[in-house]
């Protein structure tokens, strides 16, 4: 039988863990209603008030609509943003965003920026170490992308040991995120080369 004080230290531990799940619940509350939990697309307009709100992490995923690398981008930011609710993730046009696109040098697609308060902190160029297999570079993990995101500071993320991955699939667990693969990636550079001389022309 458990004595008095052992009952008060039961009941502190539960007030405290409801205390923990409330903030959790709150802090969730205010993620979402910031714009955090889902993947939207952005103006060129939109772009300074949304990574000089509120959020303190802000993800921002340069892309454009003809390139199949930027495709795969969204298909893992997309799995991303739902599961961190910690940033915010959003998409911007390049060809539509010109003046960005200058202002941050940009000269490869996709092209990954990290926010923290309005200052860039990370910044990823296409692919760069996320694929494991040199020859398959557009195959790779959610949770390679994951790793780089946590690493800059904007996402709380820890890659599964060996031993807990076993224990996921000896439990039938199954952790979200894939790997996308698209056969459709033909002329893909020639596009990109395409693209740069018609911003290059337009900013002569």
């Amino acid at each position: 039988l458990l004595d008095e004080d052992d009952d008060n230290a039961l009941q502190a531990i539960r007030q405290a863990r409801i205390a923990e799940l409330k903030q959790q619940q709150s802090q969730r509350a205010t993620h979402i209603s910031l714009g955090h939990g889902s993947y939207r697309t952005i103006s060129q307009d939109e772009f300074l008030p949304e990574c000089t709100g509120s959020s303190k992490y802000v993800i921002v995923h340069y892309y454009h609509d003809d390139f199949a690398r930027c495709k795969i981008m969204d298909h893992h930011l997309n799995i991303v943003a739902k599961e961190h609710l910690e940033a915010k993730f959003l998409r911007i046009d390049a060809a539509k965003a010109p003046f960005f696109v200058a202002k941050l040098r940009i000269k490869t697609l996709p092209a990954l920026f990290v926010f923290e308060n309005g200052k860039e902190i990370g910044r990823l160029t296409g692919f760069d170490g996320l694929a494991k297999d040199v020859k398959k570079p557009d195959e790779w993990h959610t949770g390679r992308l994951q790793e780089w995101l946590a690493g800059t500071g904007a996402i709380q993320y820890v890659k599964p040991t060996e031993e807990i991955e076993e224990e996921r699939k000896r439990m039938g667990i199954v952790m979200r995120g894939s790997v996308y693969s698209d056969e459709r990636s033909s002329g893909m550079v020639e596009k990109m080369l395409r693209w740069f001389s018609e911003i290059t022309a337009d900013g002569s």
